[in-house]
């Protein structure tokens, strides 16, 4: 939906800016001026409306490239790098016991694998960037494992679940601030490839 008002609106901005001005009656030259000589360079008004067109497909290339990154965010907050429909489950800091408000969540995607008997997943863990790199492989692999367990006490089949830990590796922010921290400490659920 943003994309088609994203869209909509770079076709009425490009009808708008895109239209022809009129152009004002010539004016009277007196004969004590002469006209520019061939060497001198005058398309002044030629360069400003290029200057504006590429400047406006700037504007709107940066405005969709907005949208897309919001779609993203809100795409990242419910799934990670994840397959839908199963949604990404998120820790706090330093720590692999599963949030009160990611329960929801979790119930949810065991119903899904439930419904769906063939479904094998693959939980992958990830961590943010803080701590060494054998710190946060093992994090991920602690938060994996901890879903893991709480899948199969929801009735998932323990032989249709793999898991994996990428530690810091595969960050889905890359800002280094809180709230970006908080999108990499996650566990995909992403659905195995037969």
């Amino acid at each position: 939906m943003k994309r088609i008002i994203v869209y909509v609106s770079l076709f009425f901005s490009l009808v708008f800016f895109g239209c022809a001005k009129k152009e004002a009656p010539p004016i009277a030259v007196s004969p004590t001026i002469s006209p520019p000589q061939p060497s001198e360079k005058v398309e002044p008004s030629k360069k400003v409306s290029e200057e504006k067109r590429v400047s406006l497909e700037d504007l709107l290339k940066e405005q969709d490239k907005r949208a897309e990154k919001k779609l993203d965010l809100e795409t990242i907050k419910l799934y990670g790098r994840g397959t839908p429909p199963l949604f990404a489950i998120f820790f706090d800091f330093d720590d692999y016991t599963i949030r009160s408000d990611m329960w929801d969540r979790l119930r949810t995607n065991a119903k899904y694998l439930l419904e769906r008997k063939e479904v094998k997943i693959v939980l992958e863990g990830n961590c943010d960037e803080r701590g060494t790199n054998e710190y946060n492989l093992a994090l991920g692999m602690k938060r994996a494992l901890e879903v893991k367990k709480a899948l199969v006490r929801l009735g998932v089949e323990e032989s249709r679940i793999e898991v994996v830990s990428f530690g810091e590796e595969r960050p889905i922010c890359s800002e280094h601030d809180e709230s970006c921290y908080a999108l990499n400490r996650r566990v995909d659920f992403v659905i195995k490839q037969k």
